[in-house]
């Protein structure tokens, strides 16, 4: 659209004398962002935890160790299991009344996925997420293609008693195939891969196990969150008696997921992004199915190429006892505080349950560089008090100017009766004090809300039903859609996604990159069920009016 008569520059912010103008967008950040790739990763980016690896056993009854069922909580290895290695293989082969084989690969983390490849299957085996003693387990079972009721099957075990069977799909492919469970404390997700493809089977949710849903978490037997819980469990190789099955592997691993979502730049106090060993650094969420399967991600990027890493995830610890997961983090170093510190939504796979923030949002804190590998920050719930309303999405920085920590967050409302998702703007003297409200929400439909800084100046950049828009800083004005020349769900309107612009240093082909994602569904997932994303990378040049990107620290 054309400027208005009496507008005027202040800053990069293109202003009407009397009132704010829907300029397009390339007038106001005078950035054009060419599409340079896209990728989503289908649990192809891992961080190995465990694993049982038959061409380099040697000793196998030490390594992975067979156990029964006890009476207690004590391990008894079944010194009458016996299986045979040959040629990087594993055969395990029993007569039909002889007691289930279980063997052990590693220990239980609350948020990672676990995979068993089969060569061969005929009967039952798969994965076993058990207590010591065997009397407690969550069981993921392939029953192949011979047994009497083939299907894919979630089976839960209370005190040694079958309490759950519930069938999560047909038959699992011909051999070979991989059976895949994605845990998220006490929920999981099943899929199998063959031929590098992977399948959806089913998943549990937050649905209170007394209500019979057949997706209803199982928390009841075992949460695996609870830090005493998990600490006492084992992550085994399942077979029923006279089952005659050849596995050629099974791990356990820290994995991106099966979609990637909510991408923000990692930065320090003052929005600068952290440019570490000349990579860029984002948080992410891991994709899972619905609420209850995301966890948050840390991936870096060489901004000069595209070559996404997944490097870790962080759970949070709110002194309960239990590790929960979230998503839609800001996680930033503060350098005055020599302190890692983030904000966050409080999702943690139980929406508004077990006492969580009415806010929706909560902080954390860690000494430990949270980047990489398996990080677990200390947090605290934001209480309405500090923050009234129900938010998410929440991106903070340091004003110097104002002197006070800002805050933009997606904040839940009622507009003429109806149910929306909009921004606003909120202000503290400390980034753990009371906020109050600086910008009202705004009424525009908005997610994905993120602090950036382009030039010298801060714009709101955000998501909702049109494309990604920007919006001035700090009066949250809408200015109009970043230009971009192949939107998210090109040729459809992006919808609701995020827009994380960073600027680099000179020596870059690009003087600005922006990360985002699209909403498209997992095959045989439905919504509302949503499983996100694939990631798309662009590149934009300064424009002229800037003098260029500032250099991150």
């Amino acid at each position: 659209m054309k400027r208005s008569a009496g507008c005027r520059w202040v800053g990069m912010v293109w202003i009407a004398a009397c009132a704010w103008t829907s300029c397009a967008a390339e007038d106001v950040l005078g950035l054009h962002f060419q599409r340079l790739a896209s990728r989503r990763f289908v649990f192809s980016q891992r961080i190995l935890l465990a694993e049982f690896a038959p061409a380099e056993t040697i000793a196998f009854s030490s390594m992975h160790p067979a156990f029964l069922a006890s009476s207690n909580a004590t391990p008894v290895c079944d010194t009458a299991f016996a299986p045979r290695l040959d040629r990087g293989r594993l055969t395990l082969e029993s007569a039909a009344d002889a007691p289930p084989a279980c063997f052990y690969v590693g220990a239980v983390n609350p948020f990672a996925t676990f995979d068993v490849s089969f060569e061969r299957l005929e009967g039952e085996a798969g994965i076993d997420l058990a207590r010591h003693g065997l009397r407690d387990r969550v069981q993921v079972v392939a029953c192949g293609a011979a047994a009497e009721d083939a299907g894919v099957f979630l089976r839960v075990w209370t005190n040694a008693v079958l309490a759950r069977n519930l069938r999560l799909g047909g038959p699992p492919p011909a051999p070979p195939f991989t059976l895949r469970a994605q845990l998220s404390g006490r929920n999981i997700a099943v899929f199998t891969e063959k031929d590098g493809v992977t399948v959806y089977h089913g998943h549990t949710d937050d649905t209170p196990s007394h209500v019979k849903t057949g997706r209803q978490h199982f928390g009841d037997a075992l949460d695996f969150r609870r830090r005493d819980t998990a600490r006492t469990c084992t992550f085994n190789v399942w077979a029923e008696g006279g089952t005659r099955a050849v596995i050629t592997g099974a791990r356990t691993y820290l994995s991106s997921g099966m979609g990637q979502a909510d991408i923000r730049a990692v930065t320090h106090e003052d929005l600068s992004p952290v440019l570490d060993g000349g990579r860029l650094w984002f948080t992410f969420s891991m994709r899972g199915i619905a609420l209850a399967h995301p966890s948050q991600g840390v991936f870096s990027l060489d901004p000069s190429v595209f070559d996404l890493r997944f490097e870790g995830i962080i759970a949070f610890d709110f002194g309960d006892g239990l590790l929960r997961n979230a998503v839609a983090t800001h996680l930033f170093y503060d350098r005055t505080a020599a302190e890692w510190r983030a904000v966050s939504s409080d999702f943690g796979g139980s929406s508004n349950r077990e006492g969580r923030a009415e806010s929706q949002l909560f902080r954390a804190r860690a000494a430990k560089d949270p980047r990489r590998g398996f990080s677990v920050m200390r947090a605290t719930l934001v209480p309405n008090a500090q923050l009234a309303g129900r938010h998410e999405d929440p991106s903070i920085y340091f004003d110097a100017a104002a002197g006070k920590w800002r805050l933009l967050t997606s904040t839940f409302t009622l507009i003429d009766g109806k149910g929306n998702i909009t921004a606003s703007l909120h202000e503290a003297d400390t980034w753990d004090g009371a906020f109050t409200t600086l910008v009202h929400p705004i009424g525009a439909n908005a997610t994905g809300t993120t602090l950036s800084r382009i030039g010298d100046t801060v714009f709101a950049l955000m998501g909702g039903h049109g494309n990604l828009r920007a919006h001035a800083y700090p009066s949250l004005a809408e200015l109009g859609e970043l230009r971009m020349d192949f939107q998210p769900h090109w040729p459809k309107p992006a919808g609701r996604v995020w827009a994380g612009v960073v600027p680099l240093p000179d020596g870059y082909p690009h003087r600005y990159v922006l990360l985002t994602m699209d909403r498209a569904n997992f095959p045989d997932v439905k919504a509302p069920t949503w499983s996100y994303g694939a990631l798309y990378f662009y590149g934009a040049d300064a424009p002229p009016q800037t003098g260029g990107a500032p250099s991150p620290q």
